[in-house]
């Protein structure tokens, strides 16, 4: 093809016209025994002819594009950016999958015994915090915290007093602070112990 783009007028629209003709008629003028069904409607449709009937030759832009495509097709296949990123890929998968196969003969390595075989472990009497590998003894500072809010309660108690606990929540009945009222002749307490001593005999 590239022989026959150098030795013809190249149009495109149609296989030929006139003294030109197409780069696949070119070709098989210079040779090229092939046929690519496909390349004549892509080329009209690079050219912007397709389906519309129009035979024109070709401008020098749109042959040197074509020469271009041919020529770089030709040569050995280099390094591209999408090589390259499919490369990465796939070495990204392979370290995922090395990693996931090292995490997993480490878990079985470091399997714990049975239940049976193991001790119990001693309660914690402290809460311990690691901060930058280091241990925080909290025992103190929590201690200390309880006996502020000790202290503390027991000042607002002394200046508040206990008042407004009667005056605001407490209910008393109507009956408050009056004299219980005298029995009546005739009654007396239930004696539960009488009653047990009978139960028993």
């Amino acid at each position: 093809m590239l022989v026959g783009l150098g030795n013809n007028t190249v149009i495109t629209g149609a296989f030929a016209g006139g003294d030109g003709a197409c780069p696949m008629m070119a070709a098989h003028r210079a040779g090229g025994r092939t046929s690519v069904c496909s390349f004549p409607q892509a080329w009209d449709t690079f050219c912007g002819v397709a389906g519309r009937h129009i035979v024109r030759p070709a401008t020098d832009y749109e042959v040197l594009i074509l020469r271009r495509e041919i020529e770089a097709s030709l040569g050995p296949a280099g390094p591209t950016l999408f090589g390259e990123a499919i490369a990465e890929y796939q070495a990204a998968v392979e370290a995922r999958h090395h990693e996931a196969a090292m995490a997993e003969q480490e878990a079985v390595a470091e399997q714990q015994p049975p239940i049976e075989q193991q001790t119990p472990a001693e309660p914690r009497k402290r809460r311990l915090r690691i901060t930058g590998g280091d241990r925080i003894d909290l025992g103190e500072a929590i201690a200390e915290h309880m006996s502020t809010a000790r202290s503390r309660r027991s000042r607002e108690a002394e200046t508040t007093g206990l008042d407004w606990l009667f005056e605001e929540t407490l209910v008393l009945p109507d009956d408050f602070e009056q004299e219980p009222l005298a029995e009546e002749p005739g009654e007396r307490e239930f004696d539960f112990g009488a009653a047990e001593s009978d139960l028993l005999r």
